[in-house]
């Protein structure tokens, strides 16, 4: 077992941190876990500083993530210690680009240390931001501007514009009146709230003729100004804004690579306010420029953001150059063995699985009781897959199951799937736990099941008892007789 240092900021998910920390300090040695909140990193990392082949967990948001990236930098270890991360919080993009996931459900704690353990060490090329005032900019004061960032380096990306006009507005409100943020549902209302009232202000609208871009001496301001680009993003990791993609896949247009975090390069792309909008639905921005060096010139105050983190900047000269480049954990697909295979016979080419879903009542008050949590789940059907499927494919066969269920007399399994669903591990010695659908990639069905999985259906409503006998179940889908049905 490699040497682990935990880290845990309890402001984080509400009161996700101060249970994870509890958890952590009942589960490890005392000393091996830090509260964030009582001095930060250094006391932690300054007492580890000598331990041979430590690991990190980074128990928080990306902001926790980045807090703790500086101060290996202030304390300048050699080598450092790569950095993994249980995320907290909201958004969680740079958690995301590494395999954690964008949130913490109810994983047990000795699989998440088992992934630290098992973990690759990967690098995150690491931003500086310098700010000079721009002088010649001419401009009124803004009494609510200021002539610095709130962070001099990022990881995930600096922005500005509307998406940062809303951040920021988000931030000021939270400010004033922190009693009407406790919680996310009242925060995503007044994100959308204020995005529609900017576009109906216009207020990023002119964006483009108040700054100047030049990528790697050459100068993209033309080009920003005819595209009438509302938002301007220098993004150093694939993921923004809560799990989309800006960058998109570029393969199909030969003058860009695709993304790497670990490159020494930033992908620079534009937003108009469509654009912006269609990101949650799998679209892109405008793909400007890869670089390694970005000068950024402002000529009025305008509302910026460096890792989430948002200001009304005065008029400046911003530079942005790599800083160094982090060693973190990014977790990986791996094979283990099942547990109730003792003799761990090889995996069969291919797998018949039962699946049962399970409504959120029944998960909340029983996933303590296995026994009793398959006794009230309700069979869904009947799927084939190969052997070495992950659930991503095994996705994939339960959507078509719905799609040809759809047509047969409505019965209690043949209820739409809400799109909340997720699967369950039920493997564990305790209890069952939900994969977030992040990491669905991440993990074969051989190390759930090879006979049954159990998906659990937020939305789900029992309106009438059914049999539990495979008869009652709907038909197989194989995806051999799909495929030759499709051609």
């Amino acid at each position: 077992m490699k040497p682990l240092l935990v880290f845990v900021n309890p402001k984080s998910g509400g009161n996700q941190g101060t249970k994870i920390l509890q958890s952590f300090m009942w589960y490890l040695n005392p000393r091996q876990v830090f509260d964030l909140s009582q001095g930060g990193p250094n006391e932690g990392l300054e007492l580890y500083r000598k331990v041979h082949n430590l690991r990190i967990l980074a128990c928080g948001g990306d902001g926790t993530v980045g807090w703790i990236l500086s101060c290996l930098d202030e304390l300048a270890l050699n080598p450092q210690p790569p950095v993994a991360v249980l995320p907290l919080g909201t958004g969680n993009d740079l958690a995301r680009t590494l395999n954690w996931g964008g949130g913490y459900t109810d994983e047990p704690l000795s699989k998440i240390l088992s992934h630290v353990e098992d973990g690759t060490v990967v690098q995150l090329d690491r931003w500086n931001l310098q700010v000079e005032p721009n002088h010649c900019a001419g401009a009124e004061p803004d009494e609510q501007q200021t002539d610095k960032l709130p962070l001099d380096v990022f990881n995930n990306y600096f922005s500005l514009g509307f998406d940062a006009h809303v951040t920021l507005e988000f931030h000021e409100s939270r400010e004033a009146n922190p009693e009407k943020f406790n919680s996310r549902f009242r925060n995503k209302m007044f994100y959308a709230g204020t995005a529609f009232s900017d576009f109906l202000m216009g207020s990023s609208k002119d964006l483009s003729k108040h700054i100047k871009v030049v990528c790697d001496g050459t100068d993209l301001t033309s080009k920003v100004q005819d595209l009438k680009l509302q938002c301007l993003v220098f993004l150093n990791i694939p993921r923004y804004c809560a799990g989309t993609t800006p960058w998109g896949n570029p393969s199909e247009h030969h003058d860009f690579e695709p993304q790497r975090h670990d490159d020494g390069y930033i992908e620079v792309i534009g937003f108009t306010m469509t654009s912006l909008a269609t990101l949650q639905v799998g679209g892109h921005g405008e793909r400007l420029n890869q670089c390694r060096e970005v000068t950024l010139t402002t000529t009025k105050p305008l509302p910026v953001q460096v890792d989430g983190e948002p200001c009304r900047l005065a008029p400046s000269v911003i530079h942005i150059s790599l800083r160094n480049q982090a060693n973190m954990v990014q977790k990986t697909k791996r094979r283990t063995s099942l547990p109730h295979l003792n003799d761990q016979q090889p995996v069969p080419e291919r797998l018949r699985i039962r699946v049962s879903r399970i409504g959120m009542t029944d998960y909340e008050a029983l996933h303590y009781d296995k026994d009793k949590l398959r006794q009230a789940s309700i069979p869904l059907g009947l799927i084939v897959v190969p052997g070495d499927s992950d659930l991503e494919t095994c996705r994939e066969h339960i959507q078509r199951l719905q799609e040809e269920e759809a047509a047969k007399p409505k019965i209690l399994s043949s209820q739409k799937l809400s799109p909340k669903w997720c699967f369950l591990d039920s493997t564990t010695a305790d209890r069952f736990y939900r994969i977030d659908r992040a990491q669905e990639h991440l993990n074969y069905v051989s190390e759930i099941s090879q006979e049954e999985i159990f998906i659990l259906d937020p939305e789900l409503v029992v309106m009438m008892t059914v049999g539990t006998s495979p008869t009652a179940m709907p038909d197989l889908v194989n995806p051999a007789s799909s495929l030759i049905n499709s051609r």
